[in-house]
């Protein structure tokens, strides 16, 4: 059994006119709602063995607080460069190939690629998972390469403004 922990980035900043997209940093709200997150993680005894994130900088600022909120070395992410600009066919393909020793994966991730991957692993009918928002699929697999669409079950979908 796996479990994939699918994250969007917290929310980022316009602020800067003609910034590349790429650079854009977490805003207040972001650098807010990013730890909140993690301390729902947390309190909630995620367990996390792999960090993968778009090393877009609104999503590796986000990568980085939550493993600080998890107590994760957070030299131990894995960024790729594909995931900035990836669809939900190329994330299920990098998933695939994740380090097999790991047993509960975190992708920080883009929408709407990340709401669609959502969709089609677990069948679900999310509509937009929001800044900072967080789904949870359970995996009835061993290894990573044998994740296909459908094959898992949503486990928990939270969000910074979820009324809980």
């Amino acid at each position: 059994m796996k479990t994939l922990y699918l994250l969007r980035h917290a929310k980022s900043s316009w602020a800067i006119p003609g910034q590349k997209d790429y650079d854009r940093p977490l805003n207040e709200r972001g650098l807010r709602d990013a730890p909140d997150m993690g301390a729902r993680m947390r309190e909630r005894a995620y367990a996390v063995d792999l960090v993968v994130s778009s090393p877009a900088e609104r999503a590796i600022s986000t990568a980085y607080v939550i493993c600080d909120e998890l107590g994760l070395d957070p030299g131990a992410i894995v960024q790729d460069r594909q995931i900035y600009i990836a669809g939900s066919a190329k994330l299920l393909q990098l998933i695939s190939g994740f380090d097999e020793s790991a047993h509960g994966a975190l992708l920080v991730a883009h929408n709407p690629a990340l709401t669609d991957l959502a969709n089609e692993l677990a069948r679900a009918s999310i509509d937009n998972i929001p800044t900072c928002g967080l789904v949870s699929i359970a995996l009835p697999i061993e290894y990573w390469a044998e994740v296909v669409p459908g094959i898992g079950k949503v486990l928990d979908f939270d969000f910074p403004k979820n009324p809980e």
